[in-house]
């Protein structure tokens, strides 16, 4: 009778083709151990089998055939498949055993050593498997089991570099070696190599055609390194695998936005919406390209089909309803809102806006209505505070303002906007020390606060102290040199008094070019020729002027004063009438009766 060994070796050779040679090598145990793995069931009724069946003649012939095997390494073998058993039982110590007695009668199989070392991997053994494994790979440095062995210990043992590097060498074994690539993925994710995962996909896209998933993924790398002109290329080119994917054509919108091409942009986006009409991403950035472009039409156009399916849309009304707003078409933003307020409690958004209309179409009581109904859900909003304020200093109602900034104050301590407009409104009920004060604590708390900059030289000039006037407006050009407001203001203080006129001229020439068509500066400007004697240039500025402001009582009695001077005394009582009709002005009636 055959032993067992021997057996196991014949029965493998003629069941397994992978098998050819009976001869004991390090291949063999390789052999036996990969397909062993796949068919450890058929092996085991295999053995029982042919430990009950006799020797025969032709089993004795097929021995004689073969070269006699090395008993010390039969033996191996022997005790290397008794622990493969144990070990796919997962019982490792027990397979370590085995392993080990195996390894007594052969220390030259490398997979032997590999296969210990698994079993210490398996056991969170992961020093000593790297050290057995070192081992294996010395006798066998390309060999895929070991390899793989290698790069999981490594992998375990955190040692990332060490671990790419074994499975790029695994990868040019096998492309193919899907598994060794996922792990090769993973730790270029890990160690945030961006450039490492494109490669790998690229090598995908190679070996394996254009997949949609890569060529998208590697779309996304590309856009997420600013390498605009790559990513365009991998979309465009999943678009040709499919060409009804929305999300391809939102990545190259994206694209063209990133690289400041608006145009084409648009056109990618509303590709995108074609195959998918409500895609959120498409939708919001079509509608804040059209909002930074002010084309307000545009966002209705884009809204109002969806809109239409969609009656309780609310961010579709919302969107329509602002649009209407920057239009100036008060009336149907407002139709479109109304719906929204049937409900118990609108959202935030739709009170600002409802009250951002009513302010702008001067309905100052419903606008401080809705400011409050803000204000009651979150104290803490800024804009919400400033505009009741202002409500109520257009509705005359200052000390009912002074309460509001006084309040909002509490919320916001140190925010200089807000002590600033306190200024202004102190400054307009004629409290000018604790106008100062505020003024001065906005500008402590921002130093460019264009509001505080202007008003607090106002109060100084209206108390007759004009070098704090003059020395807090040359400190607010020094900081703002290019400030409109300012070089305005300024220049009109100097020509009040008629000092440095050419510099006050200069100063609100540059603040025309800025805006050219300013009702105020073109006031300032006639009136600082006016006092230069340049009486048809200020005629012809004071009137451009009056086609903006034409209840400006100001302008009115400037030109009054204008035509005086040019002696059309007609002309000049017929403006300075209309201007008292505006505003009540002892000088201005002083002036009628000297006219007469």
């Amino acid at each position: 009778m055959f032993n067992e060994a021997e057996i196991i070796a014949n029965s493998y050779k003629t069941h397994f083709p992978g098998a050819n040679r009976l001869v004991i090598s390090d291949d063999n145990f390789y052999i036996i151990k990969r397909d062993m793995k796949k068919n450890i069931l058929k092996i085991s009724v295999m053995i029982l089998a042919l430990t009950l069946v006799s020797c025969t003649p032709s089993a004795k012939l097929l021995v004689k055939q073969a070269q006699p095997p090395d008993p010390f390494k039969l033996k191996a073998r022997d005790l290397y498949l008794q622990g493969i058993f144990l070990q796919q039982e997962g019982r490792y110590n027990e397979a370590l055993v085995k392993f080990y007695q195996a390894l007594h009668h052969d220390s030259t199989s490398a997979t032997i050593y590999a296969s210990i070392a698994e079993n210490h991997l398996q056991l969170g053994h992961y020093e000593s498997a790297e050290i057995l494994l070192r081992k294996a790979f010395s006798l066998q440095p390309d060999g895929p089991e070991i390899l793989s062995l290698m790069a999981e210990c490594q992998l375990r043992l955190e040692h990332n570099d060490r671990a790419i590097t074994l499975y790029k060498k695994m990868l040019q074994i096998d492309p193919y070696d899907n598994e060794a690539r996922q792990y090769l993925l993973m730790l270029y994710e890990r160690n945030g190599d961006k450039k490492g995962i494109a490669r790998q996909n690229e090598e995908m896209l190679h070996l394996y055609g254009d997949n949609i998933t890569l060529l998208v993924r590697l779309g996304k790398y590309y856009l997420n390194l600013k390498k605009y002109n790559l990513a365009e290329v991998y979309f465009k080119r999943a678009i040709k695998v499919d060409s009804t994917v929305a999300a391809d054509y939102y990545f190259l919108g994206e694209i063209h936005r990133l690289q400041q091409q608006p145009q084409q942009a648009e056109s990618f986006y509303k590709k995108a919406l074609q195959y998918s009409p409500n895609d959120p991403q498409a939708l919001n950035q079509l509608t804040f390209l059209y909002r930074t472009q002010h084309r307000w039409q545009a966002i209705i156009d884009l809204y109002r089909p969806r809109l239409m399916a969609d009656s309780t849309s609310g961010p579709a009304a919302v969107f329509m309803a602002e649009s209407y707003y920057y239009l100036e078409k008060y009336n149907q933003a407002r139709r479109l809102l109304q719906p929204l307020f049937k409900k118990r409690s609108p959202g935030l958004s739709v009170l600002e806006l409802m009250a951002r209309i009513e302010y702008q179409a001067k309905h100052l009581k419903k606008a401080a209505k809705y400011f409050r109904q803000i204000l009651s859900k979150n104290n803490k909003n800024k804009f919400a505070w400033l505009f009741l304020a202002f409500s109520l200093n257009d509705l005359d109602s200052t000390a009912a303002a002074e309460k509001t900034f006084h309040r909002a104050l509490v919320y916001f301590p140190d925010d200089a906007d807000v002590w600033a407009f306190y200024g202004n409104t102190l400054q307009n009920q004629k409290k000018y020390e604790p106008a100062i004060a505020a003024f001065r604590k906005a500008l402590i708390l921002d130093s460019l606060n264009t509001t505080a900059l202007t008003g607090l030289p106002v109060i100084y000039e209206t108390l007759k102290n004009f070098a704090a006037c003059d020395s807090l407006y040359e400190l607010g050009l020094k900081r703002l040199p290019d400030n409109d407001l300012l070089l305005n203001n300024y220049g009109y203080s100097l020509a009040e008094r008629t000092i440095h006129l050419q510099r006050a001229l200069q100063m609100v020439q540059k603040a025309l070019q800025k805006k050219p068509d300013n009702s105020a500066y073109l006031d300032t400007m006639g009136w600082i020729y006016y006092k230069l004697g340049r009486f048809d240039e200020a005629e012809i500025f004071i009137k451009k002027s009056l086609k903006n402001r034409e209840n400006s009582a100001v302008v009115l009695e400037h030109l009054g004063d204008v035509y005086f001077k040019k002696l059309k005394y007609d002309q000049a009582r017929a403006y300075w009438l209309k201007s008292l009709k505006l505003k009540k002005n002892k000088q201005l009636l002083k002036k009628l009766k000297e006219i007469k």
